[in-house]
């Protein structure tokens, strides 16, 4: 389909992006918030992740609190439904979708603790191009689905 073509492109863009700074890093890992909009190409690329991995593992970050408070402040926010906020990572990061992957690696996503020194360029209209795509949230793609017949 029409997805196919832009995450060509956005594969091709992540693959220049040097990610050495972000080895035990998690600093970004606070702006992995819910509700961020995805394709459809890549809701089934995290269904296949989560397909693969252990079934209790899967459950136990599923099923975390995800309100969660930034270092000693009093800002909260509402984390990815992946985010292993125990841990301090992400679930599904081989699956990770496009704007997570650019996060921190492009010039007007930057690394939150400047660790990224050469953000790539070419991102912008990758992320237009994307942004043109239906989207939807991981909860709005899971309602859409067919449920299972019963027996």
């Amino acid at each position: 389909m029409f997805e196919l073509p832009v995450l060509q492109q956005a594969d091709a863009l992540c693959a220049r992006m040097d990610q050495s700074p972000c080895d035990e890093c998690d600093a970004c890992g606070t702006r992995c918030t819910g509700g961020i909009r995805i394709l459809h190409a890549e809701f089934q690329a995290i269904e296949r992740e989560l397909d693969r991995l252990p079934p209790r593992e899967v459950a136990r970050v599923l099923g975390q609190e995800k309100e969660a408070r930034v270092d000693e402040s009093d800002y909260t926010y509402t984390a990815c439904p992946f985010r292993d906020v125990e841990r301090r990572r992400c679930l599904v990061y081989r699956a990770r979708p496009l704007i997570c992957r650019m996060f921190g690696h492009v010039e007007w996503l930057p690394c939150p603790i400047e660790k990224v020194p050469h953000p790539v360029t070419g991102g912008i209209p990758v992320m237009q191009a994307y942004a043109g795509l239906p989207r939807k949230t991981m909860e709005e793609w899971l309602a859409g689905r067919e449920a299972p017949a019963q027996p």
